[in-house]
């Protein structure tokens, strides 16, 4: 009776979220390998694995809220948002095998950001309540986690304005939060690709530039996106069992 249940089970979540998971993995490892094929052919093996890399992490903050946001359910989002980090294991493998910019160990250390990542993007979609709200929450996450990625640019005001013993704590924070730092950190060879000293974002960036920058480690920052993603998790995994006690609800 208990196998019959769980058979039962499985063949429910796989018929819900089946045909969604194969999309995921299938537009997740297209997208990826895709970007590689065609970065390889326009510069060299480092190069084309920072691309990569960039668009992966890119594709990740976008795609893993985007599809959690179809589930009916806490488990189907994760299942779903999952699919996406799990199918980008195959970009890892080809980067590894294809040069020596990417190291297994490395590739690890970056599998293991981009499902911080997908856990910090899913636990805001389980916040919504019906379907549009997870479409809602599924963007803001898209949103927050750009802004983000992107406050090497947008905090040069707060950086500055701080006072000296404070500054290097506020770029901390900046580099440690950033998953672009920490994933373009877990490459090997030389010359290491330091992103906002590219020469056009040189310019617009204060870090680096007028303000040293500590190095985080890449766990630091798989830290900060796994405790956001387990407060605001266990936020919703409260509110959901509220409203299934709540009177007048069968």
């Amino acid at each position: 009776m208990g196998e019959s249940s769980n058979h039962v089970g499985v063949a429910s979540v796989l018929r819900r979220n089946g045909l969604a998971m194969l999309v995921a993995a299938g537009a997740t490892v297209a997208v990826q390998l895709g970007t590689y094929f065609a970065a390889s052919g326009a510069m060299d093996s480092h190069g084309a694995t920072v691309v990569t890399l960039l668009v992966s992490l890119l594709w990740i903050v976008i795609a893993s809220p985007v599809f959690a946001a179809g589930g009916r359910s806490a488990f189907d989002s994760l299942l779903r948002g999952g699919a996406v980090v799990d199918a980008s294991v195959a970009v890892l493998i080809v980067l590894v095998a294809a040069g020596d910019a990417l190291r297994p160990v490395g590739a690890i250390k970056i599998y293991l950001i981009f499902c911080s990542l997908t856990l910090a993007g899913c636990s805001l979609v389980l916040l919504g309540r019906d379907a549009p709200g997870r479409h809602v929450l599924a963007a803001f996450a898209v949103l927050l986690m750009l802004a983000v990625a992107a406050g090497p640019f947008w905090a040069n005001g707060i950086i500055m304005s701080a006072s000296a013993p404070w500054r290097e704590r506020v770029v901390f924070v900046v580099r440690a939060a950033n998953p672009v730092f920490a994933t373009t950190e877990c490459l090997t060879g030389r010359p290491m690709f330091v992103w906002n000293e590219r020469p056009i974002l040189y310019e617009y960036t204060v870090l680096g530039r007028d303000v040293p920058v500590r190095a985080a480690a890449w766990y630091v920052t798989v830290g900060v996106y796994g405790i956001f993603a387990f407060a605001v998790g266990a936020i919703a995994a409260v509110r959901r069992r509220r409203e299934r006690h709540r009177p007048g609800r069968g």
